[in-house]
């Protein structure tokens, strides 16, 4: 409105004026924007599913890019998911065991450990259990054991399987060696449940299993082993060098939580236990998630407490699980992932909409800028207004799609996750976009103001200009692939998208120019070719001005880690 206004008052036809502020609002307006977001984070999903990874909102794309913290579960997440049972204490009583602990398996939530006590039971010759459930208690208000209440003919049976030291405080007697076994087991960081029973009376069937879990007999123990999974300790050690921090949550014993945590690079000085942050108050929570990596003996109400006293502190949290334990707290963190992790290809897609949008922005800035110089001048129009719908029609959209095939950068896996705090369009977005749009500007107006002068032809200064604009933004987008490397050490066409971009574009404005019919339509002339390459190559140099402001930030080169 501003630019034919003040050509209007400067005395300009007025007809041309309305159409090259027609033009200049159908061109400069970002309505392509959100195709452009769209177009990034949804090619970036398809990307993450060929490996088997779905999306389910388009925004979890950029926010697990964004991840500085991933709480994690042990057991088939950090663990190969593989269990088998080790060893029985006592050792001749292993059909026992496996019996009573098949009794107390639930029969809708079941654990990795209920389908290897399946498994075992059917090696042993009793697949399934011949008593009758009469009742039964989960692993709910905060207990670690599970229960369940069973008959056989006239016997009835209380049966309770899980955390040792639960099982064991419901005992009336524990043997001194069970408590070495469970001592050797979970110091090799083999999971252990214990197994109890007690005979109940037709008269005790209805009561509270707070009051039946008393006076029980021990039967003893299992145990358990899942050796970590392969790559897990590389791909923990990669995070780290990111500055992402992992945090391994389980329902395990506090000494096998270490052994596995040590195994695989998890800082395991100081655990703190499920009854220790039942203590503790929010804020010391809060500072506890600061320095405690290792959290065990936890329950899902304790894993979720874990993920908001890291949001309170800040914290874009991603949670891991494979289980219905999990849902709390992948529910309720920032990205919840039902295992895997992409989210090194997320911080691209992020890098690659950030410049994809700065590029897109600049050019808007700069073709305002070059109709803005000649109306306060009072000189004519650079383009004419059909040759401002072409550069928006062609031009902008491509070349900003063109970043979505953008490669990592060489350093991703290397620099600190960005502020989450921090808005896409933050000062140095906002600095970065101005700085381009103003080399895009005085490249174009001074090619074209070079040409008003010398050939006192308006139409082939404008088709200098016109050319000028082409290559500036060609040359333009290249240089954006980066923020920090040169485009030589980025690879000058390893983005073969935009490369084929440009040479498009390089087609067209030949074919614009020199083939008559083409040129008349696009109000373009037939100018000297020598002249627009020489063009061309001040152009080039005029923009190598951005790659200069790299070499002074002191970001560029080859071997560049920071962004």
């Amino acid at each position: 409105m501003l630019i034919p206004l003040l050509g209007i008052l400067r005395g300009q036809d007025w007809k041309l004026m309305l159409l090259t502020g027609l033009a200049l609002a159908f061109a400069v307006i970002p309505e392509e924007l959100p195709i452009v977001i769209t177009m990034v984070l949804g090619l970036g999903s398809y990307k993450l599913s060929k490996g088997r990874f779905l999306i389910k909102q388009l925004r979890t794309t950029e926010a697990l890019g964004n991840a500085t913290v991933i709480v994690t579960d042990k057991t088939g997440t950090i663990t190969a998911g593989h269990m088998k049972i080790a060893a029985t204490y006592p050792t001749d009583a292993a059909p026992t065991l496996v019996r009573a602990a098949l009794a107390c398996a639930s029969d809708y939530a079941v654990t990795p450990v209920d389908n290897v006590i399946r498994e075992r039971a059917k090696e042993l010759g009793f697949s399934q259990v011949s008593q009758t459930l009469l009742r039964e208690r989960d692993r709910a208000a905060g207990k670690k054991t599970r229960a369940t209440i069973r008959r056989d003919g006239s016997t009835s049976t209380l049966y309770r399987s899980g955390a040792p030291e639960e099982v064991f405080a419901a005992c009336a007697g524990v043997p001194a060696e069970a408590l070495a076994e469970l001592e050797r087991q979970t110091r090799a960081g083999r999971r252990v449940i214990a197994v109890a029973t007690r005979p109940l009376t037709p008269e005790q069937l209805e009561q509270p299993f707070d009051q039946l879990e008393t006076s029980m007999s021990f039967c003893g123990l299992i145990t358990f082993e899942d050796s970590p999974r392969d790559g897990v300790k590389e791909t923990i050690a990669t995070m780290a060098g990111a500055g992402i921090r992992t945090i391994m949550v389980t329902g395990d014993h506090l000494q096998t939580a270490a052994f596995i945590a040590n195994q695989v690079g998890i800082n395991a000085a100081r655990i703190v236990s499920g009854d220790e942050m039942d203590k503790l108050s929010d804020e010391a929570l809060r500072q506890a998630v600061r320095e405690v990596s290792v959290f065990a003996r936890t329950t899902p109400e304790h894993k979720y407490r874990i993920v908001k006293a890291l949001q309170d502190n800040h914290e874009v949290v991603a949670v891991t699980g494979d289980g219905i334990n999990d849902v709390l707290a992948l529910k309720g963190a920032d990205i919840g992932i039902a295992m895997g992790l992409k989210g090194f290809e997320s911080r691209a897609f992020f890098d690659n909409l950030s410049k994809g949008m700065r590029y897109y922005l600049a050019i808007k800035l700069a073709l305002v800028l070059i109709f803005l110089l000649p109306v306060i001048v009072g000189i004519p129009m650079p383009f004419a207004p059909i040759q401002i719908i072409l550069l928006e029609l062609f031009m902008d959209l491509a070349a900003s799609a063109g970043f979505t095939a953008e490669p990592k950068e060489r350093n991703i896996t290397t620099r600190k996750p960005r502020d989450p705090r921090l808005n896409v369009f933050n000062n140095n977005a906002i600095l970065d976009i101005v700085f381009k749009a103003i080399v895009l500007f005085a490249a174009v107006t001074g090619v074209y103001l070079y040409a008003s002068a010398h050939t006192g032809n308006l139409a082939e200064a404008q088709t200098y200009a016109f050319a000028a604009w082409i290559i500036g933004h060609i040359v333009l987008a290249f240089i954006s692939r980066s923020d920090k490397d040169l485009v030589v050490a980025a690879g000058v066409f390893s983005n073969r998208v935009i490369t084929l971009w440009a040479l498009l574009a390089v087609v067209v404005l030949f074919v614009g120019i020199y083939v008559p019919v083409v040129a008349n339509l696009l109000k373009l002339a037939p100018v000297d070719l020598p002249t627009l390459l020489i063009e061309f190559v001040v152009v080039i140099v005029v923009l190598l001005l951005v790659e200069a402001k790299k070499l002074i930030s002191g970001g560029a080169g080859i071997t560049d880690t920071t962004h």
